[in-house]
C-alpha cells in the first residue's frame, strides 16, 4: 500500500510539467486562432460626385482596413456595347482613407468598380458604381429629337426691326396669347441637367411697341420656369431640367392678331450625359 503511494506520487511528478507544457501549448493556439478571426480585410468606396463634366477627372475616395500588404487596387470601367470590363488605373494599396483621381471620361454614363489583388490572386471585387459625365450638346440635336411640337427645327438667320441679324437653331410663331401657350418642342425622359438658350422675339416686319413674349419651360416633377422678352430683343434663358419630360411653350403679349409676323427665334445648348439628349 505504501509502496503503490510512493510510486503514484512520482508519476504525478513526472507528469505534472507535460500537462503544464500542452495546456500552454493550447492556450497559445487558441489566441492566435482569435486574433487571426479578428484581422478581417474590407475595403469600400464611392465617387466624390456622381456627376462631372466632360474633361473632368472623376475622384473617388475609399477606406482601405486590413488589405494584405503590397496589395493593389485596381479601378475598373465597362467599355462598349457589349460593356466589357476594362481597368482603367491601378494604384498601391494603403491603409486608411484615401482619394484618388481616375482618368477622364467621354460623355456618357460607366459603370465602375474596384478589384483587389496581390500577385495574381483576387482579394477583393466592390459592387459597381455608376459615373454620369455631362457634356454640351445643341439644341439642334435636342429639337431634332423631339418627337413633338410645332417649332421648326431648321438653322437660319433673321434680321429683325432693330437691325440686328440673329442666328438660331429654332423658330416659332406663337398661336396664343394666354398660358399655357403653344407647345413649340415636347420632349421624352432626357439625360440633360440643365439648358441655357438665347432667345430673340420680333418680326421682320412691323414693330410693336409694348409687345413681348413669353417662354416656359414645364416638368411633371418640377414647377415650371418662366421668362418674358420684348419685343426686338435679345435675351438669355438658363433652367434646369429634373431628368425627365419637358415642353417648351411661348404666347405672346401684343394687344393684336398677329401670329404670322411675330416670331421666336432660338438657339442654345444644353448640359447631357447623353449625346442626343435622350435616356
Amino acid at each position: 500500500m505504501g509502496l503503490t503511494t510512493k510510486l503514484s506520487r512520482q508519476s504525478s511528478r513526472k507528469l505534472r510539467p507535460l500537462i503544464v507544457a500542452v495546456s500552454c501549448v493550447i492556450i497559445l493556439i487558441s489566441l492566435s486562432s482569435q486574433a487571426g478571426a479578428g484581422t478581417r480585410s474590407s475595403f469600400s468606396w464611392s465617387f466624390a460626385t456622381s456627376s462631372i463634366s466632360v474633361g473632368t477627372h472623376p475622384n473617388a475616395t475609399y477606406q482601405d482596413s486590413g488589405i494584405r500588404p503590397g496589395s493593389f487596387l485596381i479601378f475598373e470601367r465597362q467599355f462598349g456595347s457589349a460593356k466589357i470590363w476594362k481597368p482603367v488605373a491601378t494604384f498601391a494599396s494603403a491603409p486608411g482613407n484615401s482619394s484618388v483621381f481616375l482618368p477622364s471620361d467621354p460623355i456618357g454614363a460607366f459603370a465602375y468598380k474596384v478589384v483587389v489583388k496581390s500577385g495574381k490572386k483576387i482579394l477583393l471585387q466592390s459592387s459597381d458604381q455608376v459615373l454620369y459625365s455631362y457634356g454640351v450638346v445643341s439644341l439642334a440635336v435636342i429639337c431634332n429629337e423631339a418627337p413633338g411640337g410645332n417649332g421648326d427645327c431648321r438653322s437660319g438667320s433673321v434680321q429683325l426691326q432693330n437691325s440686328f441679324i440673329y442666328n438660331y437653331e429654332l423658330s416659332h410663331y406663337p398661336e396664343s396669347y394666354a398660358p399655357p401657350g403653344a407647345e413649340v418642342i415636347s420632349f421624352p425622359n432626357t439625360s440633360c441637367q440643365s439648358g441655357s438658350l438665347t432667345i430673340e422675339v420680333g418680326s421682320s416686319g412691323a414693330t410693336h411697341p409694348g409687345g413681348s413674349a413669353t417662354i416656359q419651360i414645364a416638368q411633371s416633377a418640377s414647377d415650371p420656369q418662366t421668362i418674358t422678352i420684348n419685343d426686338t430683343s435679345q435675351q438669355a434663358f438658363n433652367f434646369t431640367l429634373d431628368h425627365g419630360p419637358f415642353i417648351i411653350d411661348d404666347w405672346l403679349t401684343l394687344g393684336s392678331n398677329d401670329y404670322e409676323t411675330e416670331g421666336v427665334w432660338y438657339s442654345g445648348t444644353f448640359d447631357c450625359y447623353t449625346a442626343n439628349g435622350l435616356r
